[in-house]
């Protein structure tokens, strides 16, 4: 995720990524969600979120996955390595490790107000 410049510091980064992973939680609460960056600042908020680091052999096989990758300057490096390694630090979190989802209040008036929008 990048931001343009001129909205920096204004934590939209950390906002888009909660919303999407408690999205994500909510739907699918038993997947795996698993990121790759070399940023300190979406490290840092993974971590927060309960992610940890693992190798990239723990992440999926899904060739649609890896296609993202493709428009990264990393690639070059991840294609060397068959996708066992690269500049980018591979970061998973495994729900069993938090289960049963917490949810604040504000988060889940959040997806009901979703749900109201897609029945309409």
């Amino acid at each position: 995720m990048i931001v343009h410049p001129d909205f920096r510091g204004l934590h939209i980064a950390k906002r888009i990524k909660d919303l999407t992973f408690t999205l994500a939680r909510t739907r699918w609460p038993h997947a795996k969600i698993f990121s790759l960056t070399s940023g300190a600042a979406v490290m840092k908020m993974n971590t927060a979120l309960g992610y940890q680091p693992v190798t990239f052999a723990d992440l999926t096989d899904d060739e649609a996955f890896w296609r993202g990758c493709e428009g990264c300057v990393n690639y070059p490096v991840l294609k060397e390595r068959n996708r066992k390694f690269c500049i980018c630090t591979a970061m998973l979190f495994d729900p069993t490790e938090h289960l049963p989802a917490k949810l604040s209040d504000e988060v889940l008036s959040r997806i009901k107000h979703l749900q109201e929008i897609e029945r309409h």
